[in-house]
């Protein structure tokens, strides 16, 4: 109970044409689309360069690195810098907290209640991440025995 190959064979060779017909159409309305046609199909821009930037997936991934590396970077000196120091005071157990404005951390190392915990632990992870990658271990940089 096997089928015809032949007439999946003429299938094939017909679906080819076809395709081929199709793509050039589909090509001509997304040019008109973009705005390199005019309505007579007149080509008005030549170069696709001057609408789009084609990227590569390596330069996609090298642009999204290094703005990783920036916002890490901007966290760091934020933390460097000293903030305003806020006064709240607990209503359920009456203790004073005194939040600094730039790192939201109380003079405990406790953010406040309405910070979300998982961005907290995503954002230590980062920094952690990035001061185990400059770190480098005095003793393997200076003594080095030859």
């Amino acid at each position: 109970m096997g089928r015809n190959n032949r007439s999946r064979k003429r299938r094939d060779e017909m679906n080819k044409i076809k395709k081929a017909r199709y793509e050039a159409k589909e090509l001509i309305r997304l040019k008109k689309t973009l705005g390199l046609l005019d309505a007579d199909g007149n080509e008005i821009m030549k170069d696709i360069s001057d609408v789009v930037e084609v990227k590569t997936s390596k330069e996609l991934k090298r642009e999204a690195k290094s703005k990783e590396e920036q916002e890490l970077i901007y966290e760091h000196q934020e933390s460097l810098e000293k903030g305003e120091k806020v006064k709240v005071t607990n209503e359920n157990t009456g203790v004073e907290h005194v939040f600094n404005s730039k790192t939201l951390k109380d003079q405990y190392g406790n953010y406040p209640a309405w910070f979300k915990k998982k961005k907290t632990a995503k954002r230590l992870r980062k920094k952690q991440h990035s001061q185990k990658k400059n770190f480098k271990q005095a003793w393997t940089t200076v003594n080095v025995p030859l």
